[in-house]
């Protein structure tokens, strides 16, 4: 106990330091470095220091979330899509049932543990709801029944024998038929064949076939190949085109939401994946939030089409509300 306290305190004093360390003379602010494209999916990364892995879970996480705060007279306003992956699944593979659910403004966790287990959606339990969280998100993305077995125990403590994972992974499926026909498409396929164009002192220039998976708006990611097969794991070929078409949406987003305020006492200072933050006149706070709630709908709506997107917006004094 004595070892895991004291390497609780030296990772957040290491956290902290880097912070302070990094602290600009000029303003008293901390300027993180971001990139665009750096990742593979797209998602925008960061560092320098890494603006995306504040702390939000531990007992530690609301202590250091209270240090981050606004400059006198600003407030928070931070907005985040509300699960966004499930969402662009749901477009992506065009299954019905989780379309519709999202049309209806169903629970999808909810609606999953209620085919899971039986029962009606009303009498799911929050143990068996959590469970059904863990599955969403991993078997949209290939999750086995061991992993999706060892999750649900190490996340939520809730024991699940390897034959009732196997078997709540088979229901899972057999629910959403077409995440699974999408997935299969994603295999044999492997996205579609593009041109890429090498260059090498013995041959000159030249070009080669590669496979390549897209986003919803195009954007490619291309295998390389590596002998005669494609270096890629299935978690790669289900996930780039999800997390991909996440990562165009809140670009999309920050472009509309600059242009709105750049000419403003307003600024956005981060972005985490599905989230954005923005630093924002107190007196304004509410209306800006509604202005970033506003356009993340509408654009994710507009992507997605016909799965609705909906985004939460709060003001905040500090990262830990």
């Amino acid at each position: 106990m004595r070892n895991a306290g004291y390497r609780r305190v030296s990772h957040n004093l290491a956290f902290l330091n880097n912070w302070l360390e990094r602290v600009s003379p000029a303003d008293g602010r901390v300027h993180p470095q971001y990139f665009q494209i750096q990742s593979a999916t797209g998602r925008i990364s960061s560092k320098r220091p890494n603006a995306q892995q504040i702390p939000s879970t531990g007992e530690d996480a609301p202590a250091i979330r209270r240090l981050f705060s606004p400059a006198p007279g600003k407030k928070f306003v931070k907005a985040d899509l509300s699960n966004i992956e499930l969402r662009i699944m749901a477009r992506l593979s065009g299954d019905r049932a989780m379309q519709e659910a999202f049309q209806s403004g169903i629970d999808l966790h909810r609606l999953t543990a209620s085919r899971i287990a039986g029962v009606p959606v009303e009498q799911v339990t929050d143990a068996q709801r959590r469970a059904a969280k863990v599955m969403n998100f991993l078997l949209i993305y290939g999750g086995s029944a061991r992993t999706l077995q060892s999750r649900v125990l190490s996340d939520y403590g809730i024991f699940m024998s390897a034959d009732e994972a196997e078997q709540a992974k088979e229901r899972f499926f057999s629910c959403y038929e077409g995440v699974r026909e999408w997935q299969e498409r994603q295999v044999s396929e492997m996205g579609y064949t593009v041109q890429h164009h090498f260059h090498n002192c013995i041959q000159g220039f030249f070009t080669l076939p590669l496979t390549a998976t897209t986003t919803l708006l195009g954007r490619r990611r291309i295998w390389p190949r590596f002998g005669t097969g494609i270096r890629a794991s299935r978690f790669q070929m289900y996930n780039t085109p999800c997390q991909g078409t996440g990562a165009d949406l809140i670009k999309l987003v920050m472009c509309e939401v600059y242009e709105k305020i750049s000419s403003e006492q307003a600024r956005i200072i981060n972005s985490i994946h599905d989230e954005i933050l923005l630093e924002v006149p107190e007196e304004r706070a509410a209306e800006y939030a509604g202005m970033l709630k506003e356009i993340m709908e509408r654009i994710g709506s507009e992507l997605l089409y016909p799965v609705p997107v909906k985004a939460e917006a709060r003001v905040m004094d500090t990262l830990a509300e």
